[in-house]
């Protein structure tokens, strides 16, 4: 019975000892951690702008859009958004498959993404950040090979 009143009495003295402080507590009722960046994402399924025959029954399309899909939604949302870039890599991805088709959306994705690292970034001209974001803001425009 010795034992059992000790150990209930150890096991209480560590509780109180490493439990929450009342400024820990009150910060955690009182601050408002709701992020208002993540409220205007919009996620939506399909990889084109139209529903052709061909998208509805092509298996490969579906595949590659799902894919997209529950990357945007679930793991993107995990991550940290330190992210030099804006569109992020992968809605700049899907804006270039919708562009340029999958073969060609798939190549100039994978040269974003070689991009999308802290050295890549080194060396870059400060007139590149957006003063509003700090963020490089690229468009699809720069992979038309046409105009070039």
């Amino acid at each position: 019975m010795k034992k059992i009143v000790f150990l209930l009495f150890v096991v209480f003295l560590s509780c109180s000892l490493f439990a929450q402080k009342q400024s820990d507590i009150a910060l955690l009722l009182y601050t408002d951690f709701d992020d208002s960046r993540f409220h205007a994402r919009n996620v939506t399924y399909g990889l084109s702008d139209s529903q052709s025959v061909f998208t509805r029954f092509n298996p490969v399309y579906h595949v590659f859009s799902g894919a997209m899909y529950v990357y945007q939604r679930f793991v993107s949302v995990q991550l940290p958004t330190e992210c030099a870039f804006s569109p992020s890599c992968s809605e700049f991805s899907r804006q270039l498959i919708r562009r340029f088709g999958l073969i060609r959306g798939i190549l100039f994705s994978a040269d974003r993404l070689m991009r999308c690292n802290r050295l890549g970034l080194t060396g870059l001209p400060p007139d590149l950040f957006h003063p509003n974001d700090g963020r490089i803001h690229e468009t699809t425009e720069r992979y038309n090979l046409r105009n070039r």
